[in-house]
């Protein structure tokens, strides 16, 4: 049956070394996610439910995102701000999609 055929992807990252700062966060919403140096291995699908995270940079906050909004519940993100970098309209667009985004002041 295709619904209990368990894929697994790899990614090899060669520009960026620590490329990997999301993948602690993606854990917590129960995603099956490793990395070996350079290597991240992900094996799906996987049912992702709501968590309290912490992004560490741009690319961080955005799969941090991505996985709230297809977990199911409620996620916490604490640096989001890092959006504003370069993604400034993301959670206004998301919001017209139907997200529901909350966003608490505070942050460096």
């Amino acid at each position: 049956m295709p619904s209990s055929v368990h894929p697994v992807r790899r990614r090899q990252e060669r520009v960026y070394p620590r490329r990997d700062t999301h993948v602690q966060g993606l854990r917590a919403f129960c995603a099956d996610i490793t990395a070996t140096g350079s290597v991240l291995r992900v094996r799906g699908p996987a049912g992702l439910r709501g968590a309290t995270v912490e992004a560490a940079d741009i690319r961080a906050v955005t799969a941090l995102l991505i996985a709230a909004l297809a977990a199911s519940g409620t996620s916490t993100i604490r640096g989001i701000f890092h959006l504003q970098r370069g993604y400034g309209h993301l959670q206004p667009n998301l919001a017209t999609l139907g997200a529901e985004i909350t966003t608490i002041p505070g942050g460096p």
